[in-house]
């Protein structure tokens, strides 16, 4: 495994990067943040991510999130992007933008990869969910550490209404749910989900567990529950992960989709 990579963090208002420490799965120097061109052209967004990667990283291979499905480098749903990006190539023309290897992955799978290897579901075996609690719900399955990609959990339907549109972050505030409410939709949502796949463990991430730290403790599963560990620096620690994996699931990724 090569030591270091570098992580792109593509979100909705800000791109985040930065080098990152493969054996340790920390951050190396300075994370690095340029605001997002979300809604705008596909250019915008590649001379974004050029500005974003950190300096003095010149042979290093980059691991890129997205905020939608990934299947063998291009991009199938933009939920909260804008619509052009369906059907686009990622990797390959972030590849040639900043002259490197680049592997192109879903946001909440590139979450779940640095949970599972370095953080709250590190050496767990069989199934692991992460949840990635923000704008909707991100979703990473895991069986005994492999990744089922792709899950995208936040739109089950239940009882007539999308996960996420129950228990997001933006749902909380858009319902104007108290946290008492708040805390019995979202674990309306996990009892469900957990009926479905029955998980040995669910981790929790997002931008509202790190401003309600025992917030397990309010919620009600049947699956031990625990806050994921590298808050907000899992989506860039997991992108640079997603490159050790570019010579076997995402190779098999590209020949699924028949790329």
């Amino acid at each position: 495994m090569h030591r270091q990579a570098i992580g792109i963090d593509i979100g909705g208002s800000s791109i985040k990067a930065a080098i990152v420490d493969l054996t340790r799965g920390a951050l190396v120097g300075e994370r690095k943040s340029v605001p997002s061109p979300a809604m705008s052209a596909v250019s915008e967004m590649m001379d974004a991510m050029a500005t974003a990667v950190p300096e003095g990283a010149t042979n290093l291979a980059a691991g890129v999130t997205f905020p939608g499905v990934v299947v063998g480098g291009t991009v199938y749903t933009a939920a909260n992007v804008a619509k052009a990006w369906i059907g686009q190539p990622l990797a390959e023309p972030a590849a040639a933008k900043l002259k490197r290897k680049v592997v192109a992955i879903n946001d909440a799978d590139a979450a779940g990869l640095a949970e599972v290897h370095f953080g709250a579901a590190r050496d767990v075996a069989g199934v692991v969910l992460v949840l990635a609690l923000g704008t909707g719900i991100g979703s990473a399955l895991f069986v005994d550490g492999k990744l089922v990609p792709n899950t995208e959990l936040g739109h089950l339907e239940f009882d007539g209404m999308e996960a996420e549109a129950r228990a997001s972050g933006r749902a909380r505030m858009e319902r104007k749910l108290d946290w008492g409410g708040y805390m019995k939709e979202l674990s309306y949502v996990l009892q469900r989900t957990h009926a479905l796949f029955w998980p040995d463990l669910i981790v929790l991430c997002g931008g509202i567990t790190g401003d309600h730290p025992n917030m397990v403790e309010d919620l009600v599963c049947r699956a031990p529950l625990k806050l994921g560990a590298l808050r907000a620096d899992a989506g860039i620690v997991g992108a640079a992960f997603a490159t050790t994996l570019a010579q076997g699931v995402w190779i098999q990724q590209a020949k699924a989709a028949g790329n």
